[in-house]
C-alpha cells in the first residue's frame, strides 16, 4: 500500500453544516457529509521519468546581445549582421558620398560584477556566418552541415573601433570611424554585407546590447551639407563559452538555445484517507469518485549557475505533451493554466523555495478519463517558459532525491461516505 503525507484535513458534521457548499449541494433527500482534505504524494509514487532537453530557438530570436568577459570564466560576444550600404539618396540628392560615421550601442546591464566602466570592442567579420545556428566554435552548425571558426569565437576579425561604456551616465555608447574604415567595411567583404562582432574587454562584466546602429556621414556633390544614413540590421546574434553542462538529477527551464524538462506520470488512482475521512479502520479513497478542487506540481527551486541565473521573473508554463514518442520534438497541448511568476531571486540568494504550478484543469481530465476507462492514462507534461527563448539566464529546480524532490499537491472533497474495504 502506497503511503502520504497529509497536511491538513477539515471536517463538517452533518449536524454543525448550515450552509450549503458548492461542491456537495444538500438535495433534500441525501444525508451528505462533505469532508475535505489534502494530500502530498510523494515523486516516487507519481513520476515515471524526467527529461530534459536543450535547443528550443536560437540566440538570433531575441533580437538582442550578450557581451560578457569572464565572468565566472564565461565570455559572450555579439554578432550584428547589416544590410548593404545605401547608394542613393531616396530624396533625389544623387549619388551618395560618405565621408565617416559611428558605431551607435545601446545597453542594458545584466548580472555579474559590473564595473563602473566597460570597455567595448568591435570586430569586422571576416568569414561567413548562419544567424539561426552561430556559436562559439561554429560559424555555422546547422542539420545540413557544419563550418568552424578559423578561430573560435568569431574567426579571424579586424579591429573597427573601440569605447569605454559608463553605466551610470547613460545607456549607450558612441564610437567614432573614419571614412577609411567606412570605406573597408563596404568593400572589404566584397558581396558579402558588412557584419561586425561586439566584445567586452576586462574581467566579471556583463552586458545586454539592446541594439547596434552603423550610422554614416553622409552626402553628395551636389549638396555638401552632411547628413546621417542608418545601416540598417538584418540579424543579432550571440555565442558565449563554455556552454553549461547539461544538468545532472535536477530541472532546468528556460536560457537560450532554451531548455525544457519533461515529466512522464502514473497518477494513482488511489491514496489513503484521512481518519476523518475513514475513522480509525482507515480505507483508500478514489480519486475517480471525489471532487478535485486543486491539483499543484510542487518544485524546489536550486541555485542556477551564476552566469546563467534568470535576469527577470520567469515565465514557467505547463503543457501536455501530445506525442512522447515524437520528443525533443514532440507538439503540445494547450496551457495547463496561466503562466507561473517566479522571481528571479529564489534562484539566486533564495534557492531552496517551493513553487506551485496549477495542474487541476489537466488532473480533472485524467481522473475524468479514468472513470470512463477503469485506468489512469499515463500522463507526460512539459515545463518551459512562456516566451522561447526570452532570457539568457534559466531557471533551476530540484530532481528526485531528497527533501526537495517534486511532489504533487491534492485538495479533494468527498461528499458521500467512503466504503470500508
Amino acid at each position: 500500500m502506497k503511503r502520504y503525507i497529509f497536511l491538513t484535513t477539515m471536517v463538517c458534521a452533518a449536524a454543525g453544516c448550515t450552509e450549503e457548499i458548492s461542491t456537495a449541494p444538500d438535495l433534500g433527500f441525501l444525508q451528505v457529509n462533505p469532508r475535505t482534505a489534502e494530500v502530498l504524494i510523494p515523486f516516487e509514487d507519481f513520476i515515471d521519468e524526467v527529461l530534459v532537453f536543450d535547443g528550443y530557438g536560437s540566440t538570433s530570436d531575441i533580437g538582442r546581445g550578450w557581451v560578457a568577459a569572464d565572468l565566472d570564466g564565461l565570455n559572450a560576444r555579439t554578432l550584428v549582421g547589416l544590410d548593404e550600404y545605401p547608394t542613393v539618396s531616396d530624396q533625389g540628392r544623387g549619388v551618395l558620398v560618405f565621408s565617416g560615421g559611428r558605431l551607435a550601442l545601446h545597453f542594458d546591464s545584466l548580472a555579474g560584477e559590473l564595473d563602473s566602466r566597460v570597455n567595448v570592442e568591435v570586430f569586422q567579420v571576416e568569414e561567413e556566418w548562419h544567424p539561426a545556428s552561430v556559436n562559439w566554435e561554429f560559424a555555422v552548425d546547422t542539420t545540413g552541415g557544419q563550418r568552424a571558426w578559423s578561430q573560435p569565437g568569431g574567426g579571424v576579425t579586424t579591429l573597427v573601433g573601440a569605447g569605454t561604456f559608463i553605466p551610470n551616465a547613460s545607456d549607450s555608447l558612441s564610437i567614432p570611424i573614419d571614412s577609411a574604415m567606412v570605406a573597408f567595411l563596404e568593400t572589404e567583404i566584397g558581396e558579402r554585407p558588412p557584419a561586425l562582432l561586439v566584445a567586452a574587454v576586462g574581467s566579471g562584466v556583463s552586458l545586454q546590447l539592446v541594439k547596434m546602429a552603423l550610422v554614416l556621414t553622409t552626402s553628395t556633390f551636389l549638396n555638401p551639407e552632411p547628413w546621417e544614413e542608418t545601416v540598417p540590421t538584418l540579424s543579432t546574434s550571440f555565442m558565449f563559452d563554455p556552454a553549461p553542462p547539461p544538468p545532472s538529477g535536477w530541472l532546468r527551464v528556460g536560457g537560450t538555445p532554451s531548455w525544457r524538462s519533461v515529466l512522464t506520470m502514473s497518477l494513482p488512482r488511489e491514496v489513503t484517507g484521512t481518519p476523518d475521512i475513514c475513522g480509525s479502520v482507515g480505507c483508500e479513497v478514489d480519486l475517480t469518485e471525489v471532487h478535485l478542487n486543486l491539483a499543484e506540481l510542487v518544485l524546489t527551486t536550486r541555485q542556477t549557475e551564476l552566469a546563467f541565473q534568470p535576469q527577470d521573473t520567469t515565465e514557467v508554463d505547463i503543457r501536455p505533451v501530445l506525442s512522447p514518442e515524437l520528443l525533443p520534438k514532440s507538439p503540445l497541448g494547450e496551457a495547463v493554466a496561466f503562466p507561473k511568476l517566479v522571481p528571479r531571486e529564489v534562484f539566486a540568494g533564495q534557492a531552496g523555495t517551493q513553487v506551485f504550478l496549477p495542474l487541476t484543469p489537466l488532473l480533472v481530465q485524467v481522473f475524468g478519463i479514468a472513470a470512463v476507462t477503469g485506468t489512469v492514462p499515463v500522463t507526460s507534461i512539459a515545463l518551459f517558459t512562456n516566451i522561447e527563448p526570452h532570457l539568457i539566464g534559466f531557471a533551476s529546480f530540484e530532481g528526485a532525491g531528497g527533501a526537495g524532490a517534486p511532489a504533487l499537491r491534492l485538495l479533494y472533497t468527498v461528499t458521500n461516505p467512503v466504503g470500508l474495504p
